[in-house]
């Protein structure tokens, strides 16, 4: 049996040669950002789950091939052409709300000229599992929940004959033509058992240069990307994988010994500069991260390693101990600097713990990134000025600002849906990253994405009036130059200037706008 793995990619063109590039699997929550059309993108996330996937198929002997369009650029057309070069019995697919239709109309056109399986997977899939099935006759299946066991058992049924009935969170339609969900998943409570990701088949069997994922707060070249856990204690009301597919389950862990074994894998076979930890919430058990930290200096510190991290699980001794085991970098979730908008998230954020960890961070080297999501439940436009404020005033190295996206399945999906605030007309407009899609009281849509699309610049030109800030990133970039040199520096620069003269590019509906200096 032959099973093809695939992330198509789409596009929304907006003129002046650019497009609105919608990233699909590997992400938590849907994202998008704007390129010119012959570039490659300049941030591309590994799919955890795809390659876990991937290698449990190998396991048992399938002959499985991917195809990830998003770090290659492939165009529809290319994609679909690889389909049709690799003949599958089997497509899987991980789609993400913000594409579901673009894949609903890529596989109706796959299915025209073949006999072909097609599976659905991930959080959209978790979400509306029957619907996809009641209202598309080319998707066969879909699973509900963390997916990877159920596809490798769906595929030996498939194999031998069998039918699914048995699979716990496979639906499908039965011979009657009738919808049946056999609930959820179960859950991988002992992550060792999982193999190592399948990487010599990404990005695709064509193209297996796994240099092609990359993530900017990445100091080192190449950089890989590793989980050491799955879920996270806490309950924010917009978190999609720990509430869809992990259906708000305890976190579970890798244990010390095989994350560093893998960590020593791929510097021994792929030359790893960088392990890059994108856990749910690396540090929200701080013996786990302890014991990690102590494996890595027991072996001898064998590479460079950052991680997604959060304040609260973080002290000033064990932010000693991650230095000493080889940290250089830490990611951490702001989200709001609203007291009130943090508890109406459920997110156990304390400010101050924040600043001394950031305090302590730099003093040890450590770069630092912050992610904030504008238009969180209680947002307004007061709370949105003063979180912006905040970040502003914060010593952090870098950040992100995005456009709060409620995923289907996720409390904040349906408290909206309840309260009749959810403005979309499609699926395509939770981009995470462009347009939002919350009726809010305080402010118009417009308002939250014209301040989105210029928040980055504001926030670089404010930074760059501190010398010691200014100082800081000069000694990041030439770190940056030795380790990914010339190439490299250029264009981290480019887009810096790009940044700080405001000619970061956003779009309201089909008309791009340039951002606003303010």
């Amino acid at each position: 049996m032959k099973v093809l793995i695939g992330n198509p990619v789409f596009r929304r063109p907006v003129g002046d040669d650019l497009e609105r590039y919608m990233l699909g699997s590997g992400m938590r929550f849907p994202w998008s950002l704007l390129k010119h059309k012959d570039e490659r993108p300049r941030y591309a996330m590994f799919p955890f789950f795809l390659s876990y996937t991937a290698a449990l198929l190998e396991q048992d002997g399938v002959d499985v091939r991917v195809v990830d369009a998003v770090p290659l650029n492939l165009t529809e057309a290319e994609f679909a052409s690889r389909v049709a070069e690799s003949d599958p019995d089997v497509l899987m697919l991980e789609p993400n709300s913000a594409v579901i239709d673009d894949v609903l109309a890529l596989v109706s056109l796959l299915c025209r000229d073949r006999e072909l399986q097609v599976v659905l997977t991930g959080t959209h899939a978790s979400a509306f599992a029957e619907g996809l099935l009641t209202d598309n006759p080319d998707v066969d299946f879909v699973v509900v929940g963390e997916y990877e066991r159920a596809v490798q058992e769906l595929v030996r049924a498939l194999r031998e004959g069998r039918p699914a009935d048995a699979i716990p969170g496979v639906g499908y339609r039965n011979a009657a033509g009738r919808v049946v969900k056999n609930g959820r998943t179960t859950p991988i409570e002992a992550l060792d058992e999982l193999p190592p990701p399948a990487r010599h088949l990404f990005p695709a069997y064509f193209d297996p240069d796994m240099s092609l994922y990359f993530d900017g707060f990445c100091q080192k070249q190449p950089a890989f990307h590793m989980h050491t856990s799955r879920g996270c204690p806490f309950r924010c009301n917009f978190c999609g994988w720990v509430q869809v597919l992990y259906d708000s389950g305890p976190q579970r862990f890798f244990s010390p010994q095989r994350v560093v074994d893998e960590m020593e894998m791929l510097v021994k076979d792929w030359g790893a500069q960088e392990i890059y930890f994108d856990d749910d919430n690396f540090s929200s058990r701080p013996n786990h991260v302890a014991a990690l930290c102590d494996e890595l200096v027991r072996r001898g510190r064998p590479v460079a390693w950052s991680a997604m991290a959060d304040a609260m699980g973080l002290s000033d001794k064990l932010l000693d101990k991650m230095a000493a085991a080889g940290c250089i970098g830490i990611k951490f979730g702001i989200d709001s600097a609203d007291t009130r908008v943090l508890s109406e998230t459920n997110k156990p954020l304390r400010l101050e713990r924040l600043e001394s960890i950031v305090t302590r961070a730099r003093q040890l080297g450590i770069k630092t990134h912050a992610t904030v999501v504008f238009g969180l439940s209680g947002e307004t436009r007061e709370t949105m000025n003063k979180t912006f404020d905040y970040s502003c005033r914060i010593d952090i190295d870098s950040i992100q600002f995005s456009i709060a996206t409620p995923i289907p399945g996720t409390t904040l999906y349906r408290d909206l849906e309840r309260e009749g605030r959810l403005t979309a007309c499609s699926w395509d407009e939770f981009d995470g990253a462009n347009t939002s899609v919350i009726r809010y009281d305080d402010f118009p849509r417009s308002y939250i994405e014209d301040f989105q699309a210029t928040a980055h610049s504001r926030w670089l030109r404010a930074k760059l009036r501190s010398p010691r800030w200014a100082l800081r990133q000069l000694r990041f970039l030439a770190q940056l130059t030795r380790n990914q040199g010339p190439a490299g520096l250029r264009k981290r620069l480019g887009r810096g200037v790009s940044l700080a003269r405001g000619d970061a590019v956003s779009f309201t509906g089909d008309q791009p706008v340039r951002s606003l200096r303010r």
